[in-house]
């Protein structure tokens, strides 16, 4: 038994113990042949390696065959085998070396014979896995060539983040279809690219195909081979495309494909060639049309590629043109050549390219070709892709239309006059018709890329570019002669030209004197003369028209018309007539021009409509917006006009209508009864001032356009045209509320309201369901309202002002809520803007009910809503205003709260909250709801405006502080107890708060005295997008630390502070990186720092003021500031060095600061010199400063310095700067060839404006740029300058020459433009006579630097003066004799002189005693 247990166990004991020492001594003693063997295997190994090599490398020359991964990864691996292997067989070293000196080194012996063994046994491994590979390679599809970025490629940023725009609308899994339109040029081939490659870049895609230039396939087969070719398919030539389409689908159905189709012209049948009912393949299309890709091709998400910006087409060209850009000679000229590519960027790239080796003469000529737009001399593709664009538009009308936006107006309002007035527009007969049809047809045109999207109702957007291209087609093809907007129109056509002319449009042109001899332009059917020239306006000759007997439009604006020439009256086919902006005596010749059909009269002064235009019976459009004169209409003219359809009379019109009754059995002016005698009128613009002028039932339900204003409380929306219908009324009796006036209630879609029937109209509005429509509800002055909607009493339906997107609540002085009752439904679902002002009951938005408790402390009656607690304006989350982005709170004296907590969380879409004059809000966000004190939530909120509000003690709760991701621009002004921005979060601090505001780039903090902090407890706050900071009137608030926040100090904060914090405590390159506009008021010290320094380095503006004694610390660091004001500084130069560290005398040149153009000095009493000679050895510290103002340097003796360079100085103010005696010298004089202004106010011993230069010859300065001259207060100024030296102003005016208070002196410009001084000798006298009559002490000197109210006859101001001349006189009393002006100024005057020497000024005419 022993024995059989010992047999079975010893094979085991042998393959654990014996077999495992004999392999390890197997080792050592086959070390030499191990590594034999190994070598003889590498050397095999590396014939296999290469054998692999050679097939790899003939994949490599295969263009549509790719390296299988596996076999790459096979190589790597075996070449890192090879290099171990043979670092092994190199590394004999530690061979040779003995242990004990006469052994062998075993250890090393067994380690590298047992590395040798493993090395074979992986080199075995690598030989077997070469031979399972049945191939090396794969057919892999070759890289579209035609994708690849040229090298005339730049990413710029606009395309940059329209292909991040289609690369996430890729990714949706529910769009399928992207379209992509543009003009010609515009850059869609380069987009599609740039696509091409960012979905390979991602992978998004299985399989991604472009084919550009699809418009030059000629039917769908080609597009489908090409497809198929590109995506690798191997498909006999033979095969039909049903064939073709079959194997297409099948290869891309299981496959996620992405097809680029550009320049798409026409309908593809998707179907026919393979690519419908794929839901993996999306389709990506650009074309020149919008209406292709929408209705043609339907895809799901269009995008317009517009023209670059000025930034983007200037960087493009630079690049494109090379150096050559970087000569200053050439730079001025390239620059204006890019603007006049117009961001096109085929042509930018044609024209920088062009000229990228070219001289100075070369670019100024090519300049110069760009003036005019010559389609000969302008690049040829961008002429001919923008005309094409035109050539596309599907009819006449279109194309017509497009080329009256080019060359007439940008105005919907006047393109509709030139349009009827054309016939253009056909098939229509009706002013609302031709309107409808002009609004599509723009539509037409902005699908069709030649017009850009607007930015309002009114009018349509067309790039320069295409505007140039517009006019040379109007040009060519209708001979029509036309200029841009403010161009000089230096010679009128040829008479030849003149003779095919069709079309001349000057709008806002400079034009020549119209001549006396009459055009004959037979076929001109349109003519606009605009003049912008604010000269000396010229007539139009009176037989100016007698050429032009076919003329249909004619528009005449901006000029000064003393009578309408009599040849007006030929022109008998005029439909047309607009002279807008025009002043003329008398209009009666227009009643002449019985065809016409619109007559516009927008903003010209004229004072009469005279009764012959009530001739105009075919008139259908009269426009009298902003005829501000018109004061009268003869009686019966506007009831003739019969077949009126569109009376616009807004903006500041007409408004002396009368009543319905007669004076003395006549009328004097127009009825508003007389509307009722229009019976096509569908469109009215009127101000009817008083309700009581109304007619019973005089609106028609015919009116279907209309801005009405009914009351003498409106203002007159200061718009042209309206877009939706605006009714205001104020109405004073219940009967005037009639059925006319219920038809446009129902109708209209902007309603205001004011005085007694508010609560009336309302409840019409309910019955009636007007409140469908409703868009703008503003509702005023009325004491009785206590609600706007009383749900229990008045009938409503279902969702309520659902389409109610601004509420405008004002002066309701009982108003307590706006809802009163049960809210059902959504009933302000799309509420945008809601203004609450003058509502001192006002508790909440919407009330079931009220009750008045008192308060237990104080006995003050306080006003609680149902629930309990202070009025909230959102209280629980009942009012559903999901939508709201503009909330403006003012005087609403009863809110303690804006939001609760759970109200707070239906205001996600806030954009804009405005609050002033609160006076008993004490917290915006109501927080003492300790259970939702985490609730509030405002992601959205972009700005925040607060104004006088004395009870607020904070703006956030920490909650929405730290959400405030969106905030932009924060304002605090007046709250006379706030102490806090953020709220302190309650309960014990455990760590400090971090609050980030990633997106603010204003802050405004004016006059809070209480102000500690912007939060209490520990914390931290970054503005990294922060760009003005405006810090003024806050208390002893240190605002800025000097040193950055540390994560060593981020520690320290959880420990107790001896000091108060900064108010912004921040982290070192997180905070304050953009800001450039800092303004400290002059109470503020700002100490210099590490902070410090890196903010002055990028600031652009900046005021402050310090006590830091030396100034080129400051100087140091303003490399970047543009405008410089400092207040209060204790220094005597302007730059005062700091010589710490320094040999005894070594002055620290200050860098130069080159963009510096203005520069404020302000209450620096200590202030001497700007700057001394030698001061700054390298030259002006202000090379280029433009503007120079100096207030309260007492001390300053004059503006001399070598610091500034007054050769570019425009702007130059001089304010109570007392120790002056001169202004400048003459050397500084002669350099001020630039100034434009020139304001010295009160510096009461400055004796003249420019020193004299010491010599007796005569020298002249001529102030050529100079307009305009103040010099006030001057009490001590004997001239401008008492030497020889003479001033010419030939620009200066009288009016523009301002002297005050300059008692002996007086200015005057002579005929030949010379600035002569006038003195004053007898008061020159007696100054010089007084001088030591009133004495002021040294020690009050700096005291005077208050502006003075007045002066006394030697020019001293009179400090805290109790008695002067008293008793006797020791001065001769007939000096005093011819004084006719005396004036003292001071404190506590009890007695000037005795009666005795008063008796003495026997001419006086004026004695002012200013007690201050």
């Amino acid at each position: 038994m022993a024995m059989d247990i010992l047999t079975a166990i010893i094979p085991t004991i042998i393959d654990y113990t014996i077999r495992p020492v004999a392999r390890q001594v197997g080792y050592i003693i086959f070390y030499k042949s191990n590594l034999e063997d190994l070598r003889t295997k590498l050397e095999n190994f590396d014939l296999v390696k290469q054998r692999m090599k050679h097939e790899v490398d003939e994949v490599g020359r295969k263009v549509n065959q790719e390296v299988e991964a596996d076999v790459q990864k096979w190589q790597s691996d075996a070449e890192e085998t090879t290099l171990e292997a043979k670092a092994l067989l190199h590394d004999e070293g530690p061979a040779k070396t003995k242990c004990l000196i006469i052994c062998p080194n075993l250890i090393y012996y067994h380690r590298c014979s047992r590395k040798s063994t493993k090395l074979m046994e992986k080199i075995e491994v690598h030989e077997t896995k070469k031979k399972e590979f049945s191939s090396v390679s794969y057919k892999a599809p070759v890289e579209d060539i035609s994708a690849l970025a040229s090298d005339k490629y730049m990413a710029l940023e606009s395309r940059i983040s329209m292909v991040k725009h289609i690369i996430m609308e890729l990714k949706k899994p529910d769009i399928n279809r992207i379209g992509v339109y543009g003009l010609g040029g515009v850059g869609k081939t380069t987009l599609a690219k740039e696509v091409y490659r960012e979905a390979i870049k991602e992978k998004l895609f299985d399989d991604v195909v472009i084919i550009l230039n699809v418009k030059e396939k000629e039917d769908n087969e080609k597009i489908q081979k090409e497809i198929t070719e590109k995506l690798g398919m191997d498909i006999d030539e033979s095969e039909n495309m049903g064939k073709r389409a079959n194997l297409l689908w099948a290869r891309i159905k299981e496959r996620k494909t992405l097809v680029i189709l550009d320049d798409v012209l026409e309908r593809i049948n998707f179907e026919a060639v393979g690519l419908v009912g794929v839901p993996h393949c999306k389709l990506l299309l650009t074309s020149r049309e919008r209406n292709v890709l929408l209705y043609d091709m339907h895809t799901q998400k269009d995008f317009q590629l517009g023209f670059l910006t000025e930034s983007e087409s200037w960087n493009l060209f630079e690049k494109m043109a090379g150096n050559v850009v970087k000569d200053n000679r050439i730079l001025k000229e390239a620059t204006q050549l890019a603007k006049k590519c117009g961001g096109l960027p085929v042509l930018v790239v044609a024209v920088a390219s062009a000229l990228r080796e070219s001289s100075l003469e070369e670019w100024k000529d090519a300049l110069r070709s760009f003036k005019r737009f010559d389609k000969k001399e302008l690049n040829e593709k961008a002429y001919l892709a923008l005309k094409w664009s035109y050539e596309q538009l599907e009819d006449q009308e279109l194309k017509q239309l497009f080329l009256l936006c080019g060359s007439c107006s940008n105005y919907l309002s006047d393109l509709l006059k030139y349009s009827m007035g054309l016939g253009l527009i056909k098939n229509v007969e009706t002013v609302e018709k031709a309107r409808n049809s002009l609004n599509v047809m723009v539509k037409k045109l902005k699908n069709s890329g030649v017009l850009l999207d607007s930015y309002d109702d009114r009018t349509v957007r067309m790039h320069d570019l295409v505007r140039d291209v517009a006019v040379q087609i109007a040009s060519d093809d209708q001979k029509a002669f036309s200029r841009a907007y403010g161009d000089e129109v230096k010679e009128w056509p040829t008479d030849d030209f003149l003779k095919k002319c069709t079309r001349m449009s000057l709008r806002g042109c400079k034009i020549p004197r119209l001549p006396g001899v009459p055009w004959e332009c037979p076929e001109l059917k349109l003519l606009i003369l605009s003049e912008n020239y604010k000269g000396d306006s010229q007539e139009i000759p009176s037989k100016f028209f007698e050429g032009m007997k076919e003329l249909k439009v004619l528009d005449v604006t901006e000029f000064h018309i003393a009578s309408l020439p009599p040849s007006l009256q030929s022109l008998k086919h005029l439909h047309t007539l607009c002279l807008d902006r025009c002043e003329f005596a008398d209009i009666t010749l227009v009643g002449q021009l019985t065809n016409l059909r619109i007559l516009s009269l927008v903003m010209s002064k004229f004072k009469e409509l005279p009764r012959e235009i009530g001739e105009l019976t075919r008139l259908q459009l009269l426009d009298l917006t902003g005829c501000s004169q018109l004061v009268l209409i003869s009686p019966g003219v506007i009831s003739s006009l019969t077949r009126l359809e569109d009376l616009r009379m807004g903006m500041k019109s007409f408004k002396q209508w009368e009543g319905e009754g007669l004076v003395d059995g006549r009328r004097s002016n127009a009825s508003v009864s007389e509307l009722k005698h229009l019976p096509h009128l569908s469109a009215l613009d009127i101000h009817i001032p008083d309700a009581n002028l109304l007619p019973t039932n005089l609106f028609s339900d015919k009116l279907e356009r209309y801005t009405i204003l009914v009351g003498d409380c409106w203002e007159y929306p200061n718009i042209f045209a309206t877009s939706s219908n605006m009714l205001k009324l104020k109405l004073t009796r219940r009967n005037q509320f009639d059925q006319g006036i219920k038809l446009l209630v129902k109708k209209c879609e902007q309603l205001y309201l004011d005085g007694v029937e508010i609560v009336n109209i309302i409840s019409y509005l309910f019955d009636s369901e007007a409140v469908r429509q409703l868009k703008h509800l503003h509702i005023q002055n009325n004491d009785e309202v206590k609600y706007v909607i009383n749900f229990i009493n008045w009938s409503y339906s279902h969702n309520a002002f659902s389409n109610l997107e601004s509420l405008a609540l004002e002066n309701l002085v009982s108003l307590e809520s706006v809802c009163y009752g049960q809210l059902i439904g959504e009933p302000f679902r799309k509420l945008k803007s809601l203004t609450l002002q003058n509502l001192p009951k006002l508790i909440g938005f919407s009330s079931k009910g009220k009750q008045l408790t008192t308060a237990t402390e104080s006995d003050e009656i306080v006003t609680k809503d149902e629930v309990g607690g202070p009025p909230r304006l959102f209280n629980n989350g009942e009012v559903l205003i999901s939508n709201l982005t503009t909330l403006i709170v003012h005087q609403c004296d009863s809110l303690r709260f804006l939001f609760s907590s759970s109200m707070a969380k239906c205001l996600g879409q806030l954009k804009h909250l405005t609050i002033s004059k609160c006076q008993a809000l004490q917290m915006v966000y109501d927080t003492s709801s300790t259970t939702q004190v985490n609730g509030f939530e405002c992601p959205n909120l972009d700005s925040v405006d607060i104004d006088s509000c004395d009870s607020l003690k904070n703006v956030f709760p920490p909650s929405v502080a730290k959400d405030l991701k969106q905030l932009s621009r924060l304002k605090v002004k007046n709250c006379d107890l706030l102490e806090e921005i953020v709220e302190k979060k309650e309960g014990p601090e455990t760590a400090y708060e971090e609050f980030e505001f990633p997106k603010v780039t204003f802050l405004e903090f004016h006059n809070l005295p209480q102000l500690g902090s912007f939060y209490p407890g520990l914390h931290i706050s970054n503005w990294p997008s922060l760009n003005i900071l405006k810090f003024t009137k806050c208390g002893d608030v240190e605002i800025l630390p000097a040193e950055f926040l540390t994560d060593q100090d981020k520690l320290e904060l959880g420990y107790p502070r001896s000091t108060k914090q900064p108010f912004f405590l921040i982290e070192k390159d997180k905070s304050l990186l953009n800001l450039e506009y800092l303004v400290l008021d002059e109470n503020t010290d700002i100490l210099y720092g590490p902070l410090l320094a890196q903010l002055l380095r990028k600031l652009k503006v900046i005021g402050f003021a310090t006590s830091h004694p030396k100034s080129d610390d400051f100087f140091e660091n303003l490399q970047n500031i543009e405008n410089l004001r400092v207040f209060s500084a204790p220094w005597k130069e302007l730059i005062v060095h700091n010589h710490q560290g320094s040999s005894s005398g070594e002055i620290h040149e200050v860098k130069t600061l080159p963009r510096v153009k203005g520069l404020w000095l302000g209450n620096m009493p200590e202030l001497i010199h700007l700057g001394k000679e030698n001061s700054q050895p390298g030259g002006p510290v202000f090379p280029n400063l433009e503007f120079l103002c100096l207030e309260k340097c007492g001390r300053l003796e004059n503006l001399a310095s070598t610091l500034i360079s007054f050769r570019n100085i425009t702007a130059l103010t001089i304010w109570s700067c007392h120790g002056l005696q001169y202004l400048i010298p003459y050397s500084v004089a002669k350099d001020l060839q630039q100034l434009r202004e020139l304001d010295v106010r009160y510096c009461e011993r400055m004796v003249e404006i420019v020193a004299s230069n010491g010599d007796d010859s005569e020298n002249e300065i001529t102030y050529s740029c100079l307009k305009h001259l103040q010099l006030s207060g001057l009490p001590s100024l004997q001239g401008f300058c008492t030497g020889n030296c003479t001033f010419k102003v030939p620009s200066l005016l009288s009016k523009d020459l301002i002297v005050k208070k300059c008692q002996l002196i007086q200015l005057k410009i002579s005929p030949d433009g010379l600035l002569q001084s006038d003195p004053r000798p007898e008061r020159l006298q007696i100054a010089e006579e007084t001088d030591d009559v009133v004495k002021l002490s040294d020690a009050k000197e700096n005291d005077r630097d208050q502006i003075p109210a007045s002066y006394g006859i030697n020019g001293k101001t009179i400090p805290e003066t109790c008695v002067i001349w008293e008793g006797t006189d020791t001065y001769s009393k007939s000096c005093y004799a011819c004084v006719d002006l005396l004036v003292f100024s001071g404190k506590s005057v009890i007695c000037i002189w005795s009666l005795a020497l008063f008796t003495t000024f026997s001419v006086l005419v004026v004695w002012e005693i200013m007690l201050v």
